[in-house]
């Protein structure tokens, strides 16, 4: 497996963003690159509101291009970090809407 200096997975596509809704259209094969687009200004079925704003849909494509561009340029001293200590390594959720939310960060192990 090829180390990377931000390992990203996608849980979930879409996750409506009314609070009192739980809404969430899962990311089966956990591949970030999978394009979002099609539920731009698209009605959530189970509230009504606005699943993706165009504004959320670029800066989460804008997050996943710089995230791209980091592990391009600055993924080779990865490979110098030992397997225990990459073994600990911190995991963080990130949501995009109205701005890029870092919502936790837990340990991996």
């Amino acid at each position: 497996m090829k180390r990377k200096l931000i390992e990203v997975t996608q849980e979930t596509l879409i996750t409506c963003d009314n609070k009192t809704c739980d809404f969430k259209i899962e990311n089966p094969t956990k591949d970030p690159n999978i394009d979002t687009a099609q539920y731009v200004n698209m009605p959530c079925p189970k509230c009504g509101e606005n699943l993706l704003t165009y504004e959320d849909y670029a800066t989460a494509a804008r997050l996943l291009k710089s995230i791209n561009w980091f592990n391009k340029w600055f993924s080779w001293p990865m490979y110098l970090i030992p397997k225990k200590r990459w073994d600990a390594r911190k995991t963080s959720s990130v949501h995009c809407h109205n701005g890029v939310k870092v919502t936790s960060s837990i340990s991996d192990k």
